[in-house]
Parts: structure tokens; sequence; C-alpha cells
């Protein structure tokens, strides 16, 4: 049996045996590309800003689509994080972006106090974003990509309202709710989510992970021996820290000391100033009880995790250095590697889930 997973800008292809495959989850493309297109040029006439917070392909295909009706002489301003990302996946709107410049927040006693940009201050903004799930924040969606891209110590905030280690999809989390309540000094804006469907986009959504988890097909699997996760292919496993975070989701569906084979290109590198510090071994215990924060702090434990409970099998373009040597992952070029050590660990007679996208799976 022939499975492809996406692979950054390609797909890498896993030879299964019948008998070894238990459930594949790999969901089928279904593209509302057009309708949503019309919802987004309908919901741009009450704004003046078009606030972009990614490069995924869902959000630059309604882009592409929406091209047309952004003509350069209008009044509407079009803002990204990175332009540039944005710009060479949609050609059309080249040297229409501008990088928005990010508020600050300062915590003092607990409390937060955002400082707001001119730009982000004068309101009526319209802020695109594609979600996907995230064991911190329950869901990134348009609200929290938005806090996360443009509010500078907005991560550190939430790092310090969680509750627990312990990965939480699709939930409205403690993080997530002390992100959004940032947006309170964003007067007048608006907040649209794609959802994605085989990589396509499904559904714009305004509200929060309540409103998305209608989007998603529940799955309920046994636990097996070995799971195959594929964080989403380009925009999802850009760095070893998306795959990562899309990783802790699919847990329940591998047995406590099974075998774990993540596929992420990891075109981009390790991601997260956390997780780079760990690479070099530049972040140890005592960094930790002085209450010491990076960026992307919780994934260390997320990796702790996996390597305590799980083997892991890391198919990447990241240095060995990195993905055996640091991390402590078994490392592989290719896919039929990569499967032989799962079997030489497992059993040639184990049975593996695959995941061909866990930025659309939702585990019950």
């Amino acid at each position: 049996m022939e499975i492809w997973v996406p692979y950054g800008d390609v797909e890498s292809l896993l030879t299964l045996q019948a008998e070894n495959l238990g459930e594949l989850v790999d969901p089928t493309p279904e593209s509302h590309a057009e309708e949503l297109t019309q919802i987004l040029r309908d919901r741009l006439k009450g704004f003046g800003r078009f606030i972009v917070c990614d490069s995924r392909p869902a959000t630059l295909k309604l882009l592409r689509s929406l091209a047309p009706h952004l003509p350069a002489d209008g009044p509407l301003r079009l803002n990204a994080l990175a332009p540039k990302s944005v710009e060479e996946g949609v050609p059309e709107l080249k040297g229409r972006f501008t990088k928005l410049s990010p508020p600050s927040v300062t915590v003092s006693a607990g409390e937060a106090e955002v400082r707001m940009s001119p730009e982000l201050a004068e309101g009526g903004s319209l802020v695109l974003a594609t979600g996907e799930p995230d064991p911190l924040f329950g869901y990134l969606d348009a609200r929290a990509q938005a806090c996360l891209s443009f509010m500078t110590g907005a991560r550190h905030l939430a790092y310090d309202a969680r509750e627990g280690e312990a990965p939480a999809m699709l939930e409205e989390t403690r993080p997530y709710r002390t992100l959004v309540s940032l947006l309170d000094a964003v007067r007048e804006s608006a907040y649209a989510t794609a959802v994605t469907r085989g990589g396509e986009p499904l559904a714009l959504v305004e509200g929060g992970p309540k409103d998305v988890r209608g989007h998603f097909a529940p799955q309920q699997l046994s636990a097996a021996k070995a799971i195959v996760v594929g964080a989403g292919g380009r925009g999802y496993d850009d760095t070893f820290s998306g795959v990562l975070r899309l990783a802790m989701g699919m847990l329940g569906a591998v047995r406590k000391g099974g075998d774990i084979l993540l596929v992420g290109e990891c075109g981009d590198g390790i991601g997260s100033e956390a997780l780079q510090m760990q690479a070099q071994g530049r972040l140890g215990e005592g960094n930790l009880r002085k209450a010491f924060y990076a960026d992307g702090l919780e994934e260390t434990s997320y990796l702790s995790r996996l390597r305590e409970n799980y083997t892991v099998t890391l198919l990447s373009s990241l240095p060995d250095l990195y993905s055996s040597g640091r991390f402590r992952f078994k490392s592989s070029k290719s896919a039929n590697e990569a499967l032989q050590k799962i079997f030489s660990s497992a059993g040639r007679g184990a049975k593996l889930h695959v995941f061909t996208r866990a930025s659309e799976a939702l585990l019950v």
C-alpha cells in the first residue's frame, strides 16, 4: 500500500503492507476558495486595513483568489508579519504589503499593559490567518496569531498562564484566553480564521476553538504500537518546532513506550529560540530554576515527554547533529529507512496508525 505524506512542498512515499496499517487518517481535499473569497471581499468593505498573519497554503490560495479584487490605487492598506513570504506566494500582490510595527506588552505585578503601534491603534482592521491545533493554546486562530505575530512579549505572558504541561487540542485554554484578552486594546477589528481540509481552504470562522471543532472529523482510535505523524507539509513542517507541536495531539493513538515516526521537512531549521538553545547546549536545569524564559520554552517539555515515553524516528532535513544528537531521536533521510527502524523496534507484525496531516486531525 502506497501512502503519500506531505513533506515541505512535495510528498514522501510510505510503502506499507496492508496487514501493517491500522487506521489511515488522510483528509480528502475540499476547497471552498471561491465562496470564501466572496466572504472576504464583503467583510473587507467595512475596514481600512487588511492584516495577514502567515503564509500557509490556504492563506495564500485565498489571497491569490482575492488579488484581482484589491485594486492598487484603493484605500485598503495591506500589512503582513512577513511581507516577502506572502508576496512570493502571491506575486500579483508584490510590493503591496508592508510589515506592521509590533506593539509591546509589558507585565507588572501580574497585569499586562499593551502599548499599541499607531497602525493598530487606528483600528478598522480585518485579520486573516490559517488556524492549526496547538498544545499550549488549544487552537491558533486569527486572534491568537495576531497577538503572537504583532505583540512583543505576548507568548511569554501566555506561557506564564499555563495550568500544566499536558497538551490540550481544540480547547479554549487559559493561555489562549490570556492572549485574546490583549485584543481589548485593538478597536473595531475582526478576525477570520481559515480552516483547512486536505490542505485546501474549507471554511472561515470568526470565533475561537469551540467554533472550529465542528469542522474537524474526530477520530476515536485504539492505541497502536506505532504511529506515523505528518505535520501537513509546507506551512506546517517548516521548522522542527511546528512538527513537534502538532505531534503532541496524536499521542493518544500510540501506546506508551511505542514508536513514533515524525515526518516533516524542517527546511527552515529548528524554530523557536528555546529549542535552538537546547540544540546548542545552552539550556539546562539551572536556567529553568531561575524562572528563565525564551520564546517557545513550552516546547522543551514536549520534547522531553516524547523522549521519555516513546521511541521517536525523525524523517527530516535537519542535520544528525541535532535530530539524533541533541534531540536524541533516531534520524532518517528516507521513508523506507525510517519504516525499517520502526519495524525493527515495534516488530514486523506491528500495526501503524498513519496521520498524513496532524494539522487537520482531532483525537477523542
